[in-house]
């Protein structure tokens, strides 16, 4: 894993530095609970084949001054299902959210 720092004043530096260890730290463990489920992926591989489920948010205007929100997710393929499963993570969050705001 590489980790560039594009900050030149000393106050972002350190931030930079720990958001990076805790993003290691973090790909570490999700490796670990995959290779102990059988599942031996490169960080890479894990990347590419998690980025296809897509989520998308709907917004549509009605007439009295409101406006619906819709979110979607798409179903995770099989290579993905078995990722989730893996990580005890639900592949789907929600199956579809609507819901309806007053506009100001």
């Amino acid at each position: 894993m590489k980790i560039t720092i594009y900050q030149q004043i000393d106050e972002f530096i350190e931030p930079h530095i720990w958001i990076g260890i805790v993003a290691y730290q973090i790909g570490w463990y999700i490796r670990l609970k995959l290779k102990s489920s059988g599942i031996n992926y490169s960080w890479k591989t894990i990347v590419e084949k998690m980025k296809s489920q897509q989520l998308s948010l709907i917004s549509v205007n009605k007439k009295e001054d409101e406006k619906i929100y819709a979110k979607l997710i798409t179903r995770p393929s099989v290579d993905q299902q078995s990722i989730y499963d893996a990580l005890k993570f639900k592949p789907r969050p929600f199956v579809r959210k609507t819901k309806v705001v007053p506009q100001l």
